[in-house]
């Protein structure tokens, strides 16, 4: 199951009466019963996101539109900009991405650890 579906369902659990907005690269998308419900408001296409669940959206640069449109029908959204929200593998695998082995010393190395360690730990 997506981290972006797991984040929803805790959210609902939380707030049953607001919808969430995830941005998911490029777009912004609605999931699960906010979806459905949008729907009403607004024509997007739905299409699966998990199998549990579908998605529709719009690309990242019409935000302020839909807002508006979201606004103007007294509707209580929550935009959740996932990229803040980054799951702890991606953010290892950012970390990893960025070594360069042929230039780390033992103690960068050992401080990279750490910083993976913390994300499991800590997080």
């Amino acid at each position: 199951m997506s981290y972006i579906y797991e984040q929803y369902k805790k959210l609902k659990e939380k707030d049953r009466k607001s919808m969430y907005l995830f941005r998911s690269g490029k777009f912004y998308i609605f999931i699960g019963e906010d979806a459905d419900t949008i729907n009403r408001y607004v024509v997007l296409k739905k299409t699966k996101f998990c199998k549990e669940a579908d998605k529709c959206g719009f690309p990242e640069n019409r935000l302020e539109n839909y807002l508006q449109v979201f606004r103007n029908q007294h509707l209580k959204i929550k935009v959740i900009d996932e990229q803040e929200d980054r799951t702890k593998e991606e953010r290892v695998k950012k970390i990893i991405q960025s070594l360069d082995l042929n230039k780390i010393t033992p103690i960068k190395a050992l401080n990279l650890l750490k910083d993976i360690q913390d994300i499991y730990v800590n997080n």
